[in-house]
């Protein structure tokens, strides 16, 4: 899997550290680790203070901490990390050895788990090609059965629960319970006390069962926390804040380790943070959603509060569906709903329960019962269960705290916090649950990259702070402004004013006082003079359903009416059962008269009046009829297949005749472009309403420098959008660039079909020293999935009427050498001709000139 560009500086800062402490050990081994830090703190200013550790031998013992917020991919930072250090450090160990990875709670300790053991998973194959090596997975009551050969030929990882070896009485620990099994294979035979002897020496803080020099009786136990300090293994410790007491530094220090490796969202003062990850970082690169919608919840039940939650599910759900259809990307957004009860006893206590919820959803919202998972203490719908996969149908999870740290899904897009308690904790331990982006890829759909909050009984305001604090405990502080309130549960980013920035504004003072105008198609009348073109107007008006291709209507609905058929049987069933039989039943008893009004109205168009698509259908079913004798009398059993059929057959036909009208609007050169008709110029205003959380700027962090205006959202381009934007930046035949925004206030162009195109960017073109160009090209871009579909095709034939029309044209007088305006409109794919060829050819249209 590609690394993030955060995480290969992670593992590059970390890679650095790890040579420094390599070459420190050798020359001064006891205070290695503090000399390395203090060797990159004189590179990096920002770094605090070393905080010297030492293992349970008096050792020095290096332990770093790496700050990633929740999200950043924790998991397989550590993976390439204990790759780092066996290929530095720990060299000698070719590799193999143990490792200790210590998670805080059960739920991480699962997740690790599958995700270490899982040999398709990415985490998996990430490790094994880091170290070279084949790895073994161990739980702690496994462990006891590792040999000798295996700790010498693989890496072995043993996951453990901090709190399974962190008790002040560890007696009754089985972790450091003498064991029997493999285990006794690592340890000199108990015949031996010579050797046990020697061990005890060498090896300090080793558990002993006997250790008496006077009667010569030694014997260490063959416990795993035995093995484990004979091993000196490298420590993986995630969440490493939350081991910050003196018995769980006690604790981890008497494991003896080679290293620690920390990994904290919220790092204290007690960690020694060599690598920080911010939220921008995560957010620059697409792998969480932001902002968060907090709703201003006006609900008075929960009951309410679920529906709102139901309603924005199902919207988020059609939305995801349609981005399917054009990515092959599967998301079903999941609610997660916190009750305040899970427990079995505990129903009908006044509280809200996990069963009165999943009740609810199913008789009064229709909601599957398969789409309902509860995730509790006692009941776990959704173990083993993988929530990403396309046949999964789970929807709603109900939990009251037991998905607060670990859990993670993308799919989960809503919080719904039900607790009428006054607690606060639990639900800013949620929060984080629902922030991972699906694919850790923008969809570039402004919802779908976004979640949501609602609470109930708690007012917005109150909800918006818990969130903050929320952020932070998930290591966002540096975004706890993008929490956002809104009344209606519309997705929402902070709103700013974007301004013309002036050094460009000045360029157009002459006659237009300043402003920039752009040209739309007009129309010429009789008279001489100018309007804008009108879609119903100029072309639709034009339409006449009577030279509609019907010839083309050629539609065998044999194998429709056989499927409706097999569909509407049903079962008879008499006294016995051996008398059953099937019976043919009709759908509908509409009449094909009733039948021809429906499809009237389906079909219904503002395209078309009420009299020519009835006179449309009419033509369409006499021939469907002559074609389909044995439908007649039964086109109620065909009707749905019809209206599939006619709705396509009228799409194709009236963008035929209109773009005929286009046509001969140009043939007949009345098309044109002209600005000093007011209906046919749009004038780029001085400033703009925009949302977004960051301006845009280059990948290496410089601020973009040829935008028209100061300030263009980053979130609301694609990965070729960003990618056009920063190729025309930088290049030296660009006045500037205008990142043109969809909606009715902006630029559009108005082509053959009723739809406008709102194009992606529009670009002023310069000679030497900023001196504006008689040229404006105007771009469209399309990603290499949308390459040759029917909108692009159709895009393509309004750019070449655009550039026939707009290559000469009255514009702006800038000066008497700028009188003609050239234009141009250019739809880029990202596929066209190889990976990344549309930069050559948006440099060769950029540094040719235009015709005359």
């Amino acid at each position: 899997m590609q690394l993030k560009r955060y995480q290969e500086r992670v593992v590059a800062e970390v890679r650095t550290y790890l040579q420094a402490l390599s070459t420190h050990r050798t020359s001064t081994p006891k205070h290695a680790a503090q000399e390395a830090w203090d060797e990159i703190a004189a590179h990096r200013p920002g770094l605090r203070e070393y905080q010297r550790r030492k293992d349970g031998l008096g050792r020095d013992m290096p332990c770093v901490c790496v700050k990633v917020p929740t999200g950043g991919g924790k998991t397989l930072l550590a993976t390439q990390i204990l790759g780092e250090i066996h290929r530095t450090l720990l060299r000698e160990r070719n590799g193999t050895g143990l490792v200790l990875w210590i998670v805080p709670s059960d739920q991480i300790y699962k997740d690790t788990l599958r995700r270490l053991r899982d040999r398709r998973d990415f985490h998996r194959e990430s490790l094994e090609h880091a170290v070279s090596r084949r790895i073994e997975v161990w739980e702690k009551h496994e462990i006891a059965r590792i040999t000798p050969s295996q700790l010498a030929s693989c890496l072995n990882i043993l996951v453990l629960i901090l709190a399974s070896t962190n008790r002040e009485t560890k007696d009754q620990l089985r972790f450091f319970q003498d064991s029997g099994g493999s285990i006794v294979q690592h340890f000199p035979p108990e015949s031996a006390p010579a050797r046990h002897k020697a061990l005890l020496d060498r090896v300090t803080n080793l558990d002993a069962l006997a250790n008496d020099p006077e009667r010569g009786e030694f014997l260490v136990k063959t416990s795993v926390a035995n093995l484990v300090r004979l091993c000196e293994p490298c420590v993986i410790l995630d969440e490493g804040h939350k081991a910050a007491s003196d018995l769980a530094r006690r604790t981890i220090e008497g494991m003896n380790p080679a290293i620690v490796v920390e990994f904290s969202a919220t790092p204290n003062e007690r960690n020694n943070v060599l690598v920080r990850v911010s939220g921008k970082d995560l957010l620059d690169e697409q792998m969480i959603k932001l902002p968060i919608n907090v709703s201003h919840s006006s609900a008075k039940s929960w009951q309410e509060c679920l529906a709102l939650a139901h309603d924005r599910r199902k919207a988020l759900a059609t939305t995801a569906d349609k981005l399917y259809r054009t990515t092959q990307r599967r998301i079903r957004p999941i609610v997660l709903v916190q009750v305040e009860r899970t427990g079995k006893d505990q129903r009908d206590s006044g509280f809200v329960h996990s069963e009165d919820v999943k009740e609810h959803l199913v008789q009064r919202l229709a909601v599957p019962e398969s789409a309902i998972a509860i995730k509790s203490s006692e009941k776990d719908d959704i173990e083993g269960i993988d929530l990403l996969d396309e046949n999964c149908a789970i929807e709603w999870i109900v939990t009251k705290a037991a998905l607060q740290e670990g859990w993670d899904c993308p799919f989960a897009y809503i919080l719904v916090s039900l607790s009428n308690t006054g607690g606060k904790t639990s639900m800013t331990q949620l929060v984080g649950r629902i922030l991972r982006q699906p694919f850790a890829e923008k969809t570039h759909v402004g919802a779908l990259d976004e979640s949501y909050v609602y609470c109930l009984r708690k007012r917005a305001a109150e909800v918006t702070g818990q969130v903050k604090q929320a952020l932070e405990r998930e290591g966002y502080e540096d975004f706890v402004g993008a929490v956002v309130q809104h009344e209606d549960a519309a997705a929402a980013a902070p709103k700013k004013t974007a301004s013309m920035r002036p050094q460009f504004r000045g360029l157009y003072a002459r006659k237009f006082d300043g402003k920039v105008y752009l040209p739309r198609f007009c129309v010429r009348r009789p008279d001489g003079g100018f309007e804008a073109l009108d879609y119903f107007g100029h072309l639709l008006a034009k339409v006449d359903v009577a030279t509609f291709d019907f010839d083309a209507a050629d539609w065998d609905l044999s194998g429709a009416l056989r499927e409706s058929q097999d569909a509407f049987y049903r079962i008879t069933l008499g006294e016995e059962p051996a008398e059953a039989e099937l019976a043919p039943f009709a759908p509908s008893a509409d009449t094909d008269e009733r039948v021809v009004g429906w499809l009237v109205t389906q079909v219904a168009d503002p395209s078309l009046g009420h009299k020519q698509t009835r006179t449309l259908v009419t033509m369409l079913l006499d021939r469907v009829l002559r074609r389909n004798d044995a439908v007649r009398g039964k086109l109620a059993w065909v009707k749905f297949a019809l209206l599939d059929r006619v709705r396509a057959f009228v799409e194709r036909n009236v963008d035929a005749a209109t773009e005929r009208a286009f046509a001969s609007l140009h043939t007949e050169k009345r098309l044109q472009f002209f600005l000093e008709c007011r209906e046919c110029r749009f004038e780029l205003p001085p400033t703009v309403e925009v949302r977004g959380l960051r301006n845009l700027t280059h990948d290496d962090g410089r601020p973009i420098q040829r935008s028209l205006f100061d300030f263009v959202p980053d979130q609301e381009l694609n990965e070729l959008e960003r990618a056009v934007a920063f190729c025309l930046d930088e290049h030296p035949k660009v006045l500037w660039w205008y990142r043109n925004l969809v909606g009715p206030q902006n630029f559009a162009i108005q082509g053959f079909r009723r739809d406008r195109i709102f194009p992606d960017f529009v670009v002023q073109q310069q000679h030497k020293d900023r001196v504006p160009a008689a040229r404006v090209l105007v771009i469209e871009s399309k990603g290499a999935h949308l390459k040759g579909n029917a909108d692009t095709a159709y895009k393509r034939d309004v750019a070449d009427y655009f550039e026939q029309v707009g290559h000469r044209v009255t514009w702006q007088e800038l000066a008497k050498d700028f009188s003609d305006q050239q234009f141009r409109f250019q739809v880029l794919d990202e596929g066209d001709h190889g990976d990344g060829a549309w930069r050559d050819r948006l440099r060769k249209i950029l540094e040719s000139p235009f015709r005359s």
